[in-house]
Formats: C-alpha cells, sequence, structure tokens
C-alpha cells in the first residue's frame, strides 16, 4: 500500500475531531506512516506518536477539566496594571495563560519522551515570533533547515507540543534556546507540504477551519483564534489543493478552550467526516 502522511491541522478544541478520524483509521486497519501537527493537532499526533490508541487518547480527552492545562497568568496581570500606576515600573502582558500547566500534562502524558524516542516519522509546526521563521520539530531525518525553515530535532515532545499551541496573546509564548515560539497556525495551520518532504505517497490532511462562521465570539482568546483562523485559511486552502490527496472537513464548530462539554459531540464529527471518506481512502491508498 501506498504510505500515507497523516497533516492534522489547528483550530481550538475542535482539533477533538482529530480522535474520531484516528479511530475510523484504526477500525478499517489503516496506519499512519507519519505524522504532522500545529496547535493542537501537534498535540493529538504526539500523543498517538507515543503508543497511545485513538480510544486511548479519547478516555484522556474525556477526563480533562480545564484547570488541568489553563494556569491564569495573574502575576503578568498584576505587573502590567501597576506599570500603568507606579512610575518608573515597566511590565509586558504576553499571554491570558501561562502555559506551565499544560507543557506539565502534556510531559506526563507522553512519559518524557523525546523527539528521539518516537519511531514514528513526526513533524511539529510552530514559529519564531522574532524573526518569523517557521520551525519544524521533528525526528525525520529526510528534513534540512533552510533560510526560511528552522529545523530542530533535539526536543522533549512537550517542549514542541507547547511551542506549537502557543495561541498568541492566548498563551505566553514558549522561550526555547534563544527563540520565542509561538503557534506554528500563524504559518501553516494544516502541515500538508512537510509531508512531501517527509516523502509521503499519499497525504490526507484534517482542516478544522471554514470559509465562514455563524457563532459569536467574546473575549479576547476567542477573538484572536478566530482572527488566527480568518487569516490563515486562505494560505492553508492554496497549500491543500497542491499537496493534499484528501481534505477532511469535521465541520466542528467554535468553542471556547475551556469548554470540554462539547468534547464527544466533537469527536464524533470526526469519525462522521473520516467514515465519509473511508472507501475513497481504501481505494486510493491500494
Amino acid at each position: 500500500m501506498k504510505s500515507l502522511g497523516l497533516a492534522l491541522g489547528g483550530g481550538g478544541l475542535r482539533g477533538l475531531a482529530h480522535i474520531g478520524v484516528l479511530q475510523v483509521l484504526e477500525e478499517n486497519h489503516i496506519k499512519a506512516a507519519m505524522l504532522s501537527g500545529t496547535s493542537i493537532g501537534s498535540i493529538i499526533a504526539s500523543l498517538y506518536a507515543c503508543g497511545k490508541s485513538a480510544d486511548e487518547i479519547e478516555a484522556i480527552a474525556l477526563s480533562l477539566r480545564a484547570s488541568d492545562y489553563l494556569d491564569y497568568n495573574i502575576a503578568g496581570f498584576i505587573k502590567y496594571v501597576a506599570a500603568f500606576i507606579l512610575p518608573g515600573c515597566k511590565a509586558e502582558l504576553n499571554g491570558v495563560f501561562k502555559g506551565c500547566k499544560l507543557e506539565r500534562l502534556l510531559y506526563r502524558l507522553t512519559e518524557g519522551k523525546r523527539l528521539s524516542d518516537v519511531k514514528l516519522p513526526l513533524s511539529i509546526i510552530a514559529c519564531d515570533i522574532n524573526t518569523g521563521l517557521e520551525t519544524v520539530f521533528t525526528n525525520s531525518q529526510t528534513l534540512a533547515g533552510s533560510h526560511r525553515i528552522i529545523v530542530i530535532r533535539d526536543a522533549l515532545l512537550s517542549e514542541a507540543a507547547r511551542c506549537s499551541s502557543s495561541i498568541p496573546a492566548t498563551f505566553v509564548p514558549r522561550r526555547f534556546k534563544g527563540r520565542q515560539m509561538v503557534d506554528g497556525g500563524v504559518k501553516t495551520i494544516v502541515p500538508v507540504c512537510i509531508h512531501k518532504l517527509m516523502g509521503a505517497d499519499y497525504i490526507l490532511a484534517v482542516n478544522l477551519g471554514q470559509k465562514e462562521y455563524q457563532s459569536p465570539v467574546a473575549g479576547l482568546p476567542q477573538i484572536i483564534s478566530r482572527t488566527i483562523n480568518i487569516l490563515t485559511y486562505e494560505t492553508s486552502d492554496t497549500e491543500e489543493k497542491l499537496f493534499a490527496d484528501m481534505l477532511i472537513f469535521p465541520g466542528a464548530v467554535d468553542v471556547p478552550i475551556d469548554d470540554l462539554s462539547q468534547a464527544r459531540r466533537i469527536i464524533r464529527q470526526g469519525r462522521t467526516a473520516m467514515q465519509k471518506r473511508i472507501p475513497e481512502l481504501i481505494k486510493a491508498l491500494k
């Protein structure tokens, strides 16, 4: 069969739809030969590459509470407000959430593994906000850095996924070896092209975005997330048309980053979207 490259896109908690996609692939005995992920896609991809089944990842998602992965940047808020009151006091507010809880959770779930500990070829996309360069955390030896792409092979999976998930203004950017990393969606919301470089014969991409939105947004995290999705849609659309052999749209609606009550429904949407295309995929891979 053709080697399958699976690209899991970013999109907040809508990314739980990736779990449903993986479940359907497993049920049909289809194994991804390589994985790539952006933002929440990088989290799901990291867990799967570590050997966790789709059902195990679902159980993890359904057991989580928002307090397990969100930690408000209270000290940052206080310092930022104080800077307006106290003369000579300077402070910057870089994010609503610190991201420390998220990284500790990822470290535990990935059992402290490094990229080099994972056998399945994996690429996680982030962005160095200081230079604007795309950053790829990978264990693939076929990838090489360039003047446009930074390639990093020595990192914990938890570090890579935390960097990739640092939604601007929502999470404090993750500093890594002198670089300031933010969400990979700033560069590529669905990491499709990377599979061409990794050598995939057939690329299946899961896009969590949409052209139009019906639900209103409220609060800084939702506004930032929606803004990124709108800005990156056209860019990812072009990349997908050029390189993706199959594109899946689960169609999950926007949910706040702390609203896990929608988890089961979003996972089902991923299952439904993949089930509709599974006969086509099986035929194409042969």
